[in-house]
């Protein structure tokens, strides 16, 4: 029977997923209130031209339909950091799965989600070396 060493780091590798977590959220808030004053009217398009002609005009002519998708976003970050900080299982898993859409959802919103892909990257690495550790694949 094989014995499973847990490393001391794993902890401080979720507390650091958990962090990167508010982080983003705070970022994407200021998503969240740019739409609402691009909405309203108060505000220009700041955000760069995208690959996609679609999505751009989405972003110029009618920018309610986002104020949606980043409060999704940035609520599902907030909860999911709270309970990583707090080393809750549904944390990680909401991590993982909020992490994993944007990866998804990134490429069409190109090029200024390209930091936020490698940023995603990055934080599935935290999470998944934070959860398992040094667990074998297989016991053999």
């Amino acid at each position: 029977m094989t014995t499973v060493v847990r490393t001391h780091n794993r902890p401080k590798l979720l507390r650091a997923a958990a962090v990167m977590q508010i982080i983003y959220a705070l970022i994407e808030v200021t998503d969240c209130f740019a739409a609402i004053l691009m909405a309203l009217g108060v505000l220009r398009n700041l955000y760069p031209a995208l690959l996609f002609a679609e999505i751009q005009s989405l972003f110029d002519e009618q920018p309610a339909w986002l104020i949606p998708l980043f409060l999704f976003y940035t609520t599902l970050r907030a909860f999911s950091a709270w309970g990583l900080w707090n080393n809750r299982l549904w944390g990680f898993w909401m991590a993982l799965i909020v992490s994993g859409a944007t990866l998804m959802m990134a490429p069409f919103l190109l090029p200024f989600t390209a930091v936020e892909m490698l940023l995603n990257g990055i934080l599935i690495i935290l999470l998944l070396i934070g959860f398992f550790g040094d667990a074998p694949m297989l016991d053999l």
